[in-house]
C-alpha cells in the first residue's frame, strides 16, 4: 500500500495514499481498495472539497475534477454500493446527476469505469 499523499488547491487528493488511514468507515476503506485494483491506481482522485459522511466518499476523473461520483454504503444492502454520478455541465442551482443504489461491485465498477474514462478494468486478484 502506497502511503504519501498530496492535495492540491482544489481540494482534490493526487498521489499516493494510505486508503487505511483515512477517516472513512472501513467498508468505504475496503471499496476505495477494490476500485483502485480494477480502475488503476491513475483511474480516479478522492475528492475532499465536500464534507461527507464516514460511509461515504467523492472520487472525481484525474483530468476533469468536476466529472465526479459521490460513492456510499449508507442506506445500501450489505456488500452493496450506492453512487450518484455529477456531470460538469451541473451548477448548484441545477445539478445534472445519475443516482443508482445496491449495486454489486462488478456493476459499480462498470458504471465508474464509463464515468471516469477507464478505458480497461482489471480484474480482482485471486486469492488461493
Amino acid at each position: 500500500m502506497k502511503t504519501t499523499m498530496q492535495t492540491d488547491p482544489a481540494g482534490i487528493r493526487v498521489g499516493e495514499l494510505n486508503i487505511w488511514a483515512m477517516d472513512k468507515d472501513q467498508d468505504i476503506k475496503h471499496l476505495l481498495l477494490l476500485l483502485t485494483e480494477q480502475l488503476g491506481e491513475d483511474g480516479f482522485a478522492i475528492d475532499e472539497r465536500i464534507l461527507t459522511d464516514l460511509r461515504a466518499v467523492y472520487i472525481c476523473d484525474l483530468d476533469e475534477p468536476e466529472m465526479r461520483a459521490y460513492l456510499y454504503t449508507l442506506g445500501q444492502a450489505p456488500g452493496r454500493y450506492g453512487v450518484h454520478l455529477e456531470y460538469p455541465e451541473s451548477s448548484e442551482a441545477n445539478p445534472v446527476y445519475d443516482v443508482f443504489e445496491n449495486l454489486s461491485l462488478p456493476s459499480l465498477v462498470s458504471i465508474l469505469a464509463v464515468h471516469l474514462d477507464v478505458n480497461e478494468i482489471q480484474p480482482l486478484p485471486v486469492l488461493h
